[in-house]
């Protein structure tokens, strides 16, 4: 049996939909285009968590929205924040999930604000895809100024499958 690896690192990005992929390069609305809605790379191993993306995206993520949190950021927002504990996951040993505490600085054009919460992976119980263990990983954060905004990001993450080899 292969062995599984401890989980140092993740990226994650959600791209624009093709039609704003398909403009002449170099064009001023091309430039008004970034790349991706969402992008998240989680560094356990250092204990870093970067996150760059679109506000409304962001926002329209999270079913609990409330319509006036919308107008809380600009455009595009970055969130570059710390990881505790910061050291590799050990997803052989961590059936029932991992919790990890996030404190950073959320920023758009207009300057940043603090904002602390939690990263969840839990173990999906109803898996139907056989020799792979599927994860979600949820993303709480609270701004630290004020109660009135909250986000939340939940995406899957599948480990490698039991009998392949990890390249």
């Amino acid at each position: 049996m292969t062995q599984i690896l401890p989980l140092r690192t993740i990226e994650y990005k959600v791209p624009f939909p093709a039609e704003s992929t398909s403009l002449p390069a170099g064009s001023r609305m091309q430039q008004e285009y970034p790349e991706h809605l969402l992008k998240v790379l989680i560094d356990f191993e250092s204990g870093r968590f970067e996150m760059d993306g679109s506000w409304d995206f962001i926002m329209r993520s999270n079913s609990k929205a409330e319509q006036h949190w919308f107008g809380f950021h600009r455009q595009r927002v970055t969130f570059n924040a710390t990881i505790y504990p910061g050291e590799p996951v050990d997803l052989a040993n961590a059936s029932t999930g991992a919790a990890f505490a996030v404190e950073g600085i959320l920023s758009d054009e207009d300057g940043g604000i603090e904002y602390a919460g939690l990263l969840l992976m839990d173990a999906v119980k109803d898996n139907r895809t056989p020799g792979t263990q599927c994860w979600h990983i949820t993303l709480y954060l609270y701004n630290s100024e004020s109660d009135d905004c909250e986000i939340k990001l939940t995406w899957p993450f599948y480990a490698a499958a039991r009998f392949a080899e990890l390249n």
